[in-house]
């Protein structure tokens, strides 16, 4: 019985320690995602080291505690924060976020593009406070705006065509030649066994 309460109280433990840890990552989210970070204007609101993730992706999964740890590190130096793209497209779009997880990392108007496979929490650290300087700096894309959505929405709307007539229409040719096919060997077998019926009652007209 003691050990049974032994291992609520330290799952209890860890458990409310995790929660604390997690509340230091920032959540971020098509709608106040430009409103907190700032970085059309400049990063007035702090440096921002963020992870583009997917819910299925496991590495996303499998670094989740260091990234809380990190957040938890950098509290009041540096925001880290994390954006679910599958949730925000027009987040996604903006960055052009293809792999996951994408980290990026925005300071003084500029932004660098974490590559290391290394996702240890001094690596992170590292990253963020020195060796950002030798990543290739690049201007952070601006907030689509409507012409931009409306050009997204076209160009996705002919690749679903192009797709549909790539893949569907060759495979309904096939089917309506098969269709076809079938429908004339039917037709044909119809048609003889109807001759040979009509043949029959001649012979047996002429017997009579």
């Amino acid at each position: 019985m003691a050990i049974y309460k032994k291992s609520i109280i330290i799952f209890l433990f860890f458990t409310f320690f995790n929660y604390c840890f997690s509340q230091d990552v920032i959540e971020l989210n098509d709608s106040n995602f430009e409103n907190l970070t700032q970085l059309s204007s400049g990063n007035t609101t702090g440096s921002w080291f963020i992870k583009f993730y997917a819910p299925w992706c496991s590495h996303c999964k499998a670094m989740s505690k260091t990234w809380a740890q990190l957040a938890t590190e950098l509290k009041g130096k540096i925001n880290v924060a994390k954006i679910d793209v599958t949730l925000n497209s027009k987040t996604r779009k903006r960055f052009k976020i293809e792999g996951f997880p994408t980290l990026l990392y925005f300071k003084n108007g500029k932004m660098y593009d974490y590559k290391n496979h290394d996702r240890s929490l001094e690596a992170f650290k590292n990253f963020v406070l020195e060796t950002y300087k030798n990543a290739r700096a690049s201007e952070p894309p601006k907030p689509l705006n409507y012409m931009d959505i409306l050009k997204d929405f076209l160009n996705e709307t002919f690749q679903n065509i192009d797709r549909i007539y790539k893949y569907a229409f060759p495979s309904l040719a096939v089917l309506v030649s098969v269709s076809f096919l079938t429908g004339s060997i039917f037709s044909l077998i119809l048609l003889k066994f109807c001759c040979m019926k009509s043949g029959a009652s001649k012979v047996a007209k002429k017997k009579d």
